[in-house]
């Protein structure tokens, strides 16, 4: 969850936020019938919890809706979602292990 400091330099109106989200963009009244909270674009779609609609931190082109918290996980585990993340780090392992016993 985010502070209420942060919340405020990203309420719609100002300056465009440093996420680069849709905060400064979208309609607050429309926001605010969707049940969203000033300061905020979105709904995480991780935990449910206001956050900013924003591009995939992957590659994948998706734009959606994340919490502060759950961007950075999204950001630091998208790639182990790859069976072949899976696969090279297996063989790797394999490989080491060789390695090793010699």
């Amino acid at each position: 969850m985010e502070s209420p400091r942060s919340a405020e330099t990203h309420s719609g109106g100002r300056s465009a936020p440093k996420r680069n989200c849709y905060c400064g963009s979208l309609d607050r009244e429309h926001l605010r019938q969707q049940g969203i909270p000033e300061g905020f674009c979105g709904i995480c779609e991780r935990c449910g919890n206001p956050g900013h609609t924003q591009h995939f931190p992957g590659p994948v082109p998706y734009t959606g809706a994340w919490c502060d918290r759950c961007v950075k996980i999204v950001a630091m585990t998208w790639y182990l979602k790859n069976p072949m993340v899976w696969m090279a780090l297996g063989i790797g392992i394999v490989v080491a292990m060789a390695f090793v016993r010699r």
